[in-house]
């Protein structure tokens, strides 16, 4: 093997490497926006308990008060 065949391998290598890395970054960003859409979605729920507990807790306490 000598200097050439060496350079057109890793010319090789970087191309195939630069390839997976911009499908591995369209896929993390898939990532991401998954994350940031379950986190809306847990956000909102949390938001939906503590109302509704504190609706449930307010009406028991004004039928008993």
């Amino acid at each position: 093997m000598n200097v050439e065949d060496v350079a057109a391998n890793l010319e090789k290598h970087e191309a195939v490497c630069a390839e997976r890395w911009k499908t591995a970054f369209r896929r993390f960003d898939d990532i991401d926006e998954n994350v940031k859409r379950i986190e809306t979605i847990m956000i909102s729920v949390a938001g939906a308990i503590i109302v509704g507990g504190a609706t449930v807790f307010l009406t028991i306490w004004t039928m008993h008060g």
